[in-house]
Protein backbone atom coordinates (compact mmCIF):
# COMPACT_ATOMS: atom_id res chain seq x y z
CA UNK A 1 0.00 0.00 0.00
CA UNK A 2 1.50 3.31 -0.59
CA UNK A 3 2.56 5.69 1.96
CA UNK A 4 1.11 9.41 1.66
CA UNK A 5 3.81 12.12 2.87
CA UNK A 6 2.13 12.27 6.40
CA UNK A 7 2.65 8.82 7.14
CA UNK A 8 -0.82 8.62 6.19
CA UNK A 9 -0.99 4.99 4.29
CA UNK A 10 -3.03 5.53 0.68
CA UNK A 11 -4.46 2.24 -1.51
CA UNK A 12 -3.91 2.17 -4.62
CA UNK A 13 -6.17 3.75 -7.24
CA UNK A 14 -6.76 0.11 -8.40
CA UNK A 15 -5.96 -2.90 -7.61
CA UNK A 16 -2.33 -4.00 -8.74
CA UNK A 17 -2.30 -0.34 -10.04
CA UNK A 18 1.73 0.42 -11.40
CA UNK A 19 4.44 -1.27 -10.03
CA UNK A 20 6.14 1.56 -7.93
CA UNK A 21 9.46 -0.80 -7.50
CA UNK A 22 9.86 -1.12 -11.48
CA UNK A 23 13.22 -0.15 -12.52
CA UNK A 24 13.92 3.73 -13.84
CA UNK A 25 14.97 4.20 -17.36
CA UNK A 26 17.28 7.54 -18.00
CA UNK A 27 15.79 10.23 -17.22
CA UNK A 28 15.99 11.67 -20.84
CA UNK A 29 14.21 8.60 -22.01
CA UNK A 30 11.89 9.42 -25.27
CA UNK A 31 8.31 8.11 -24.34
CA UNK A 32 5.17 8.15 -26.63
CA UNK A 33 2.14 7.50 -24.99
CA UNK A 34 0.53 5.58 -27.58
CA UNK A 35 3.66 3.32 -28.60
CA UNK A 36 3.97 2.89 -24.74
CA UNK A 37 0.83 1.43 -24.42
CA UNK A 38 0.84 -0.87 -27.28
CA UNK A 39 3.70 -2.22 -26.54
CA UNK A 40 2.22 -2.77 -22.73
CA UNK A 41 -0.54 -4.93 -24.21
CA UNK A 42 1.73 -7.11 -26.49
CA UNK A 43 4.14 -7.29 -23.17
CA UNK A 44 0.82 -8.35 -21.26
CA UNK A 45 -0.56 -10.75 -23.61
CA UNK A 46 -3.85 -10.30 -21.82
CA UNK A 47 -2.35 -10.73 -18.57
CA UNK A 48 -4.10 -8.05 -16.14
CA UNK A 49 -1.49 -8.70 -13.54
CA UNK A 50 1.00 -8.22 -15.95
CA UNK A 51 -0.92 -4.82 -17.75
CA UNK A 52 -2.16 -3.37 -14.11
CA UNK A 53 1.49 -2.78 -13.60
CA UNK A 54 2.10 -0.15 -15.90
CA UNK A 55 -1.05 2.10 -15.16
CA UNK A 56 -1.48 4.24 -12.13
CA UNK A 57 -5.37 3.63 -12.63
CA UNK A 58 -8.20 0.97 -13.85
CA UNK A 59 -11.35 1.89 -14.39
CA UNK A 60 -13.69 -0.54 -12.08
CA UNK A 61 -15.81 -2.91 -13.77
CA UNK A 62 -14.20 -3.50 -17.23
CA UNK A 63 -12.04 -5.88 -18.99
CA UNK A 64 -8.91 -6.03 -16.73
CA UNK A 65 -7.30 -8.22 -20.26
CA UNK A 66 -7.71 -4.93 -22.22
CA UNK A 67 -5.98 -1.60 -22.08
CA UNK A 68 -9.69 0.23 -22.73
CA UNK A 69 -10.06 0.51 -18.95
CA UNK A 70 -6.40 1.62 -18.21
CA UNK A 71 -5.34 5.20 -17.62
CA UNK A 72 -2.11 6.85 -16.79
CA UNK A 73 1.03 4.69 -18.06
CA UNK A 74 4.04 5.40 -16.22
CA UNK A 75 6.32 2.40 -17.42
CA UNK A 76 7.23 1.38 -21.19
CA UNK A 77 8.54 -1.64 -22.53
CA UNK A 78 12.45 -1.59 -22.80
CA UNK A 79 14.47 -4.22 -23.77
CA UNK A 80 11.47 -6.40 -22.86
CA UNK A 81 10.98 -5.32 -18.98
CA UNK A 82 8.23 -2.84 -18.04
CA UNK A 83 10.64 0.18 -16.83
CA UNK A 84 9.47 3.18 -15.36
CA UNK A 85 9.51 6.14 -17.30
CA UNK A 86 9.92 9.79 -16.11
CA UNK A 87 8.36 11.65 -19.02
CA UNK A 88 5.22 9.26 -18.49
CA UNK A 89 4.44 10.21 -14.81
CA UNK A 90 5.52 13.67 -15.82
CA UNK A 91 2.51 13.41 -18.49
CA UNK A 92 0.45 11.34 -16.22
CA UNK A 93 0.75 14.36 -13.68
CA UNK A 94 -0.39 16.77 -16.72
CA UNK A 95 -3.56 15.02 -17.35
CA UNK A 96 -4.88 13.98 -14.02
CA UNK A 97 -7.16 17.32 -13.75
CA UNK A 98 -9.07 16.19 -17.16
CA UNK A 99 -9.15 12.50 -16.10
CA UNK A 100 -12.78 11.20 -16.16
CA UNK A 101 -12.39 9.28 -12.90
CA UNK A 102 -13.75 9.48 -9.48
CA UNK A 103 -12.56 12.16 -7.35
CA UNK A 104 -11.35 9.62 -4.59
CA UNK A 105 -9.65 7.84 -7.26
CA UNK A 106 -8.06 11.05 -8.57
CA UNK A 107 -6.96 11.79 -5.09
CA UNK A 108 -4.97 8.15 -4.69
CA UNK A 109 -3.62 8.54 -8.16
CA UNK A 110 -2.65 12.23 -7.12
CA UNK A 111 -0.49 10.37 -4.50
CA UNK A 112 1.12 8.02 -6.49
CA UNK A 113 2.13 10.65 -8.94
CA UNK A 114 3.40 12.52 -5.94
CA UNK A 115 5.39 9.12 -4.49
CA UNK A 116 6.50 8.63 -8.22
CA UNK A 117 8.07 12.11 -8.15
CA UNK A 118 9.67 11.22 -5.02
CA UNK A 119 11.24 8.00 -6.04
CA UNK A 120 12.49 10.07 -8.97
CA UNK A 121 14.39 13.14 -7.19
CA UNK A 122 16.00 10.10 -5.39
CA UNK A 123 16.87 7.75 -8.60
CA UNK A 124 18.44 10.71 -10.76
CA UNK A 125 20.07 13.03 -7.60
CA UNK A 126 17.92 15.61 -8.02
CA UNK A 127 15.93 16.80 -4.50
CA UNK A 128 14.11 19.49 -6.37
CA UNK A 129 11.94 17.12 -8.51
CA UNK A 130 8.56 17.10 -7.21
CA UNK A 131 5.23 16.58 -8.40
CA UNK A 132 3.32 19.98 -9.87
CA UNK A 133 1.19 20.31 -6.62
CA UNK A 134 4.31 19.70 -4.00
CA UNK A 135 5.74 22.54 -5.38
Amino acid sequence: MAQHSEGERVPPASDNAADLDLPWAPRDHEWTGHRAEHDALEWAKGDPLKLAGIYLYRQPGGNPATEADYKFPVADIIDGQPTRVFRAVANAAARLDQADIPDKDRDRVKHRISELYLDAAKAFDDPDLRAPWDR
